[in-house]
């Protein structure tokens, strides 16, 4: 798994770091303030508190003032919702904007934000919403913007095509482009390069990452299918607004960037004049996880400010990964053990404030092989020691340096947040072939509730306590609370888990690609679970996300054809994928079909649409909604057309009768389709017993009879079937007498 935070080692001591080596005394605890910075800034700043470069931060009080200030240190203003303010500003003003009063908190996160029709199209119930059974009509998202936030687009792929050749993309903004002429850069965001429809047009690029996660995400959304008649999205007429989000950019701002997404996709379809639905199957799995923080606060003043916005996201894929650690701290000293894979290990840990002060942790290092043994240990430290400073330790055995520790504590929002990085040494051999031997512990003690995530937590492999006492106080990680962070767990964002499309399909090579173990309608061994921090529901809703057919790029599937054929779909023009990141934009694209439907519906009627009305089946079980599958499986049907009614209930009403029967003479079919409203195509059938369709009537009126004379069939058996939309919706036995 690819880590979340980098850190640039070398310090300058001058902006409030403090070094110091394990035997120096640990400072009295001190009244607790709101911290003004984060961690990822306070990093930021560490070594280039002189750098005039500009970076881009969220900032939270009072927005003139935030404005008025930003200008005067040489800054750019970009933005606000709500009382937060999306700026650039040169990282040697941070600390004078700091001290403005009106300023309440700056942020600015290295989180890394990792990539989380056929089949789909059924089993989510979008293709009875785009038939418009008994709907009013049928609806394909026309009229509504679809955002996709991801890697970015092959927009050539004819699924993001119409009929006529032209792109169905509005605007593409592609932030990853360093040094773009200003006069192509989007304002008021100042990076980047923004590209309209007919530059889109008539340009061959493809711009998308090699593995193509951008495209198949925005297949499954909105692709019309119109590139082998086949594999349709949810949406497939619904306008399209790409933002390329850039992965590798300097200091991370991947969150920052982010905002300036959403409010860039907002923009554009208020300007359109259509209500818009963005995707992003993007996230991060550190953080608070109670949505509290000021990025997802930023979303959810942009959702909150008119009718037609909604967002939705990925769950993540860590399934039950132990990556969460969560307990009551005592006063017995509990421990944890990290163990160092590459560059270095970090471990975060939250707490509500008013009862966490009295939290105190300590980082050592033993090793465990051939025997168990400290090696050496940092004294404990109190949550509120040193709050929001961050501090550099080095751990020592002797002469030998064992390691560099980062940490830093901080209070806001009624929350406390403590982390570590820590730098294993090479002279010690720590960090390097013998890595096994040794693990790092994570101790605490005292009280209050903690949750902790990490991804280098010693799962299994636990020495027995015949071996090891101390193992008794072992605290293991557990798989719950894997859910992704920030946004992802805001009640106003509608986040997505997984569970299984289809086990088998028709490869490029018009073979069967097939796996048995796969069982279809089976939560997905990757969704990750919550609940959030403070206890809520999470994820909301599950969708299909594994074993997708979506739009692949050109560059990936031509590598796939030649090396892994059975991953490409037949027609060669789609590949096969799994994840929340797959199923998020099933939810998505559905958002948009409610949405052509009520386009002045809110975030909450939206949500509330897709939540209730949500299937229930032997899987996930009756007693919902819970942290694995939220409120059950998506159903687009219900949602658009309402909970109360399904397919067995609409056709419930429609009277199909024959009479006489049995016949020796003429008969007739009576019908009446009244109570169903608007179809496209309805007929009956009649067959044999032997199954062959002897006569179909075409039906054009919504009540009627159609004769039938005893000449045109021979004595038997015979079955009428009444078809509406590719619907069987009734069958009737004929005898016909001779």
């Amino acid at each position: 798994m690819k880590r979340s935070i980098f850190l640039v080692l070398a310090v300058v001591l001058s902006i409030n770091v403090i070094a110091q080596t394990a035997i120096n005394p640990q400072p009295q605890p001190q009244k607790t303030q709101p911290s003004k910075m984060n961690f990822g800034l306070k990093r930021k700043l560490m070594n280039r508190s002189i750098d005039s470069r500009e970076i881009s931060v969220l900032v939270k009080g009072n927005v003139d003032a935030i404005r008025n200030k930003t200008i005067q240190l040489g800054g750019v203003f970009k933005n606000s919702a709500g009382d937060i303010s999306s700026i650039r500003i040169p990282l040697n003003k941070i600390q004078e904007l700091a001290g403005v009063a009106e300023v309440q908190r700056i942020e600015s996160n290295d989180y890394k934000l990792l990539p989380m029709n056929d089949q789909a199209i059924t089993n989510n119930h979008a293709l009875e919403v785009q038939n418009g059974f008994g709907l009013p009509q049928g609806y394909d998202g026309t009229g509504v913007v679809v955002g996709i936030i991801d890697e970015g687009i092959d927009y050539t792929h004819p699924d993001f095509r119409d009929q006529f050749g032209n792109t169905r993309i509005k605007f593409l903004w592609d932030q990853s482009i360093v040094n773009a002429n200003p006069v192509t850069q989007p304002q008021p965001y100042g990076y980047g390069k923004e590209f309209v429809g007919n530059q889109i047009d008539t340009s061959t690029q493809h711009y998308d990452s090699p593995f193509g996660h951008g495209t198949h995400v925005a297949g499954i959304a909105c692709g019309n299918g119109l590139a082998v008649n086949n594999y349709k999205g949810m949406a497939p007429n619904s306008d399209m607004i790409i933002v390329k989000a850039n992965l590798n950019q300097p200091d991370n701002d991947f969150l920052s960037s982010l905002v300036d997404a959403i409010k860039y996709i907002f923009d554009k379809a208020d300007a359109l004049g259509e209500p818009a639905v963005i995707n992003i199957s993007l996230g991060t799995y550190f953080g608070s996880h109670d949505g509290k923080d000021i990025q997802a606060q930023y979303i959810d003043n942009l959702i909150t400010t008119g009718p037609g916005r909604v967002v939705v996201c990925s769950a993540g894929n860590a399934g039950v990964a132990p990556i969460h650690l969560g307990y009551d701290l005592s006063s017995d000293t509990n421990f944890t053990w990290l163990q160092f894979s590459s560059e270095y290990i970090y471990i975060q840990a939250w707490g509500d404030s008013g009862q966490f002060e009295n939290a105190n942790f300590s980082i050592g290092l033993d090793r465990v092989s051939p025997d168990y043994h400290t090696v050496g240990s940092m004294p404990f430290t109190n949550i509120l020691s040193q709050l929001d400073t961050l501090v550099v330790d080095t751990l020592f055995d002797g002469a030998n340096r064992l390691g560099t520790i980062y940490r830093y504590s901080e209070s806001f929002n009624g929350r406390y947040s403590f982390e570590y990085i820590i730098y294993p040494d090479s002279t010690f051999n720590i960090s390097g072939a013998d890595t096994s031997r040794y693990f790092w512990n994570f101790k605490t003690t005292g009280s209050g509730r903690m949750d902790a995530w990490s991804l280098e937590m010693v799962f299994d492999n636990l020495p027995d306590s015949t071996i090891l006492p101390e193992i008794t106080k072992y605290k293991k990680p557990d798989g719950e609370q894997t859910i992704v962070s920030s946004f992802t767990c805001s009640d106003k964002v509608i986040t997505v888990g997984s569970y299984i499309n289809r086990n088998y399909y028709t490869n490029a090579n018009f073979a069967i690609t097939r796996d048995t173990s796969l069982v279809v309608g089976e939560l997905s061994s990757f969704s990750s679970r919550g609940p959030t921090r403070d206890g809520r529901i999470k994820p909301d809703i599950t969708a299909t996300g594994e074993w997708v057919l979506s739009a692949g790029t050109q560059s990936e599937l031509s590598i796939l054809l030649a090396t892994e054929p059975a991953k490409v779909a037949a027609g060669k023009k789609h590949k096969r994928s799994s994840g929340t990141s797959m199923s998020s934009p099933m939810v998505a694209g559905i958002c948009a079909l409610y949405l052509q439907k009520n386009p002045a519906a809110t975030w909450l009627d939206v949500k509330n649409a897709i939540l209730n009305c949500a299937d229930n089946d032997n899987f996930t079980g009756s007693a919902l909604p819970n942290n694995d599958w939220g409120y059950g499986k998506v159903n687009a049907y219900s949602a658009v057309r309402g909970c109360n009614i399904g397919i067995d209930e609409l056709y419930e009403n429609v009277d199909f009768s024959i009479f006489p029967n049995p016949i020796s003479a003429n008969s007739s079919i009576q019908y009446d389709l009244s109570s169903i409203g608007k179809f496209t195509k309805a007929s009956i059938s009649i067959s044999n017993s032997i199954g062959s369709i002897v006569k179909t009537v075409s039906l054009k009126s919504m009540t009627n009879s159609i004769d039938i004379s005893k000449d045109d069939l021979n004595s038997g058996i015979y079955f009428c079937t009444l078809k509406i939309d590719g619907e069987i919706v009734r069958t009737e036995k004929l005898i016909v007498l001779q």
